[in-house]
């Protein structure tokens, strides 16, 4: 071929290259388009292709490259080539650019795009300008649920009962029930996490001061999973969320493989404290327990936490007692089998009383699936074996 039939050639080809990237781009085509290398201009091209992964030991996201992401590439590509005698063209292939929130391959967003607004357990629409850095628990299952997620730095201040994992411990107190307003406005927090024991005029109060607050009261273990992908969002911890529930969730599906196969329920008593009161069907224990294949021997839904007197619980006779009491030793499984009266109950004639973890089934964070665990071994010791 001679070289100015070469030449023409060579431009005639950048030229239909060109086209096809305008022609792309008008029909919405979002992938990236490049010219031929043989152009000298400079090709730009922002690659929003970054999703946050967090890991347990991470105090915020850390932006990783996601190679299933469908965010779209930007190439702007311009020809301008000295030899060329035809006008000089310049191609522009636009994306829409989702550099604030991509996916990854699972379909789940891994990163949050702030501000963002989330809609808490009190039905409450709380908007968060930037990731929480400075964050105060308190209740134990939500200082849980923030450890859960990796976001143990980011804890500023805790209740004065939460014990777990052991460095929520060392954090700043703010209170028990009573929090202390002043403390907490003192440590300047992005978030405070409330809790079902929470006073409602204590988030007036914090609200009133301008600090943000959350609710958190998963009513049952289907809440908690919720919970840990609504605090998951609006931390930007999205991807550890998503590990976090589904580890729980195969928790529970484990428990229920296994006790399918034990055909009848056993009728539980969970005694709360010597006093007899216990749980009714719409709490969370009640849940817990019908998930570990038990069947609650209270049956009245009026009242989640009833007191029952001694005759109530001798007629329904509970083939399982369990005990989740915190009174310091009152409650124990050796003192209920000695308790007057109680001799002709099923689980008292055969031994059948345990005592349960308290901090595993009072608590509504991530360790309730093993509270449910703890309970479906103590109703099915052999297929816990």
């Amino acid at each position: 071929m001679k070289p100015a039939l070469r030449s023409n050639s060579w431009t005639l080809g950048i030229l239909l290259a060109l086209l096809l990237t305008l022609v792309l781009a008008a029909c919405g085509d979002t992938t990236a388009t490049t010219a031929p290398a043989a152009t000298t201009a400079s090709t730009t091209t922002a690659a929003a292709t970054t999703a946050a992964s967090t890991t347990a030991a991470a105090t915020t996201a850390t932006a990783t490259t996601v190679a299933s992401t469908t965010a779209a590439s930007t190439t702007a590509a311009a020809s301008t080539a000295a030899s060329t005698t035809a006008p000089a063209t310049t191609a522009a292939a636009t994306a829409t650019t989702a550099a604030s929130s991509t996916t990854t391959a699972s379909g789940a967003s891994s990163t949050t795009s702030y501000p963002v607004t989330v809609t808490d357990d009190a039905k409450r629409s709380v908007t968060l300008e930037k990731a929480p850095s400075r964050i105060i628990s308190l209740a134990p299952s939500n200082t849980e649920l923030l450890y859960s997620l990796g976001l143990g730095e980011s804890i500023v201040g805790v209740d004065t009962y939460s014990n777990y994992p052991p460095e929520a411990a060392k954090k700043e107190k703010i209170g028990d029930l009573k929090t202390n307003l002043e403390k907490v406005v003192s440590l300047n927090p992005d978030l405070v996490l409330a809790a079902g024991i929470t006073a409602q005029q204590t988030i007036s109060d914090l609200q009133a001061k301008g600090v943000k607050v959350m609710v958190l009261n998963p009513s049952n273990l289907a809440g908690v999973v919720t919970d840990i992908k609504l605090l998951a969002k609006a931390t930007n911890t999205t991807a550890k969320g998503e590990s976090v529930a589904s580890d729980f969730q195969k928790k529970l599906d484990d428990v229920a493989a296994k006790v399918k196969s034990a055909g009848s329920s056993p009728r539980v008593f969970y005694e709360l404290d010597p006093t007899l009161f216990t749980i009714g069907p719409g709490s969370f224990i009640d849940d817990m327990i019908q998930k570990a294949g038990g069947q609650n021997i209270v049956t009245d839904g009026s009242n989640p936490y009833p007191q029952l007197n001694q005759e109530t619980v001798i007629s329904k006779d509970p083939q399982v007692i369990l005990v989740g009491d915190d009174s310091g030793g009152e409650d124990t499984p050796d003192k209920i089998l000695a308790r007057p009266g109680w001799s002709g109950i099923s689980a008292i004639k055969n031994k059948r009383v345990y005592a349960i973890n308290a901090d595993l089934v009072n608590r509504p964070g991530p360790r309730a699936a093993d509270g449910v665990v703890e309970i479906a071994k103590a109703l099915y010791p052999d297929l816990f074996k």
